[in-house]
Parts: C-alpha cells; sequence; structure tokens
C-alpha cells in the first residue's frame, strides 16, 4: 500500500515539475523573442543616432567654414514733439558675431514721441533715453547663401536695459535689467536687425513700451561692417 501511495506521489511531482518546466520555457522563449525584437529597435536607433551624429559634424564643419561678424551703428529717426515728424536721430550702436550681440542706444539729445505697445504716443524727455540689449549664447539657425548671404541667430536668454523720463518720473533702470529672447537678420554688407521679444510677466517695462515683439534695425551708417561670408571670400576682400 505505502508503495502505490509513494508512486502516485512520484507521479504528481513529476507532473507537476514538468508542467513548470514547459512553462519556463514558454516564458523563456517569449523572453528571447521580446529581447530580438528590442535589438531589433536598439539598433535601428542607433543606425538613427548614428545618421544623425554626421549630419551634425558635417553642420559644424560647414559652420566653421563661415565668418559671421559685424558692427557699427543703424540710424533710425523718431517723431519729435512739436509737429510728430521723424526728424530725431537715434543711433543704435551694435555688435555681433556667432556667440554673443549687443544693441545700445546712449543717449537722446532731443526729446522725441515713443509710440508705446500699451501707453500709447509717450513724450520721451531729451537726454533721458537709454537701452542695451545683449547675449552671449547665440546660434545659429540658418545661412541663405547668396550674393548678400543672410544669417539668423537666435537665442534664449538676454538681458535688456532701458531707462526714459516722461513727465519728470523715470521709468526702468540702468541697472536692473529684464530678460529677453533674441532674434537676429544679418545680410553681408547690407542690413543688420535686432529682434526682442518679451515676456509681459518677465520684462513689464520693455513689454509696456515695445509689445511682445519689436525689431531695432534703421539705415547702416558709414563704416558700419556686417559680414556674412565663407572664409575663402573674405580672404578675398583683405587688403594685400
Amino acid at each position: 500500500m505505502t508503495d502505490i501511495q509513494t508512486d502516485k506521489q512520484n507521479r504528481r511531482d513529476f507532473i507537476k515539475y514538468a508542467g513548470g518546466a514547459a512553462v519556463g520555457l514558454g516564458i523563456g522563449g517569449l523572453g528571447f523573442l521580446n529581447s530580438n525584437g528590442n535589438l531589433a529597435e536598439e539598433r535601428d536607433r542607433n543606425s538613427q543616432l548614428q545618421t544623425d551624429l554626421v549630419d551634425l559634424n558635417n553642420k559644424l564643419e560647414d559652420l566653421q567654414r563661415w565668418a559671421i561678424f559685424g558692427g557699427g551703428s543703424n540710424v533710425k529717426n523718431m517723431p519729435n514733439t512739436v509737429d510728430k515728424q521723424p526728424t530725431v536721430r537715434m543711433d543704435e550702436v551694435f555688435y555681433f558675431d556667432q556667440k554673443r550681440a549687443f544693441c545700445r542706444v546712449d543717449n537722446n539729445p532731443e526729446s522725441f514721441i515713443m509710440p508705446t505697445y500699451l501707453m500709447g504716443e509717450v513724450p520721451i524727455e531729451a537726454n533721458t533715453f537709454f537701452m542695451l540689449m545683449s547675449t552671449s549664447s547665440l546660434h545659429v539657425k540658418s545661412i541663405d547663401e547668396a550674393e548678400n548671404s543672410t544669417c539668423i541667430l537666435e537665442s534664449d536668454s538676454g538681458d535688456c536695459f532701458t531707462e526714459a523720463s516722461a513727465g519728470g518720473t523715470i521709468y526702468g533702470s540702468r541697472i536692473e535689467p529684464e530678460p529677453f529672447k533674441s532674434e537676429i537678420v544679418a545680410v553681408d554688407g547690407k542690413a543688420f536687425s535686432y529682434t526682442a521679444l518679451f515676456d509681459e510677466n518677465e520684462a513689464p517695462i520693455n513689454y509696456a513700451i515695445f509689445g511682445p515683439k519689436f525689431t531695432f534695425t534703421g539705415d547702416l551708417t558709414v563704416g558700419s561692417n556686417v559680414n556674412v561670408k565663407r572664409l575663402e571670400q573674405l580672404a578675398v576682400s583683405l587688403p594685400k
């Protein structure tokens, strides 16, 4: 009797272990198939990363063959406070390269009318207007190669100092900046424009004056220099 019970127990143990082994093999097989699928996905991802890396390296090598820099001043005329004709000269001094840029107005020798975004037309007193925009985190967005090549540069951070006096009250500050984002468009030998993007909450003074987006530009003065050239073109233009 004991031998019969032992034999039954052995058969039950065999079935249990055999069933467990079958389940284990099934799970292992599924894991193997799943692993193969993951490996294929990883190979595809790595292949795409390699392609992207080669593309970035090619773009970097091409970018290093360009001379992108310049400086000088733009001149624009603002409305006067008498008949609102654009007779008040404003000089915007600028500099830029592939990493950094600034645009600066040091003074207004005459009073003028500032068309603002939120406050309407505001008379600005003489010798009180100051503005400095600067960034050191530019990157090249695009280059359009032509007879006068155009380069667009962007930055997600920068400091803008703006101060002006109107009606005896000083607005803004020459000491405390407000943040802004920027886009610069440089046209070789032709033009320079500096577009500022202001957030209403982060830059309330500049937003009230200039709005969410304002482009500072004008006519290039004699002696100003805007270069968007391949290095070999720049070398040809240098004095012998």
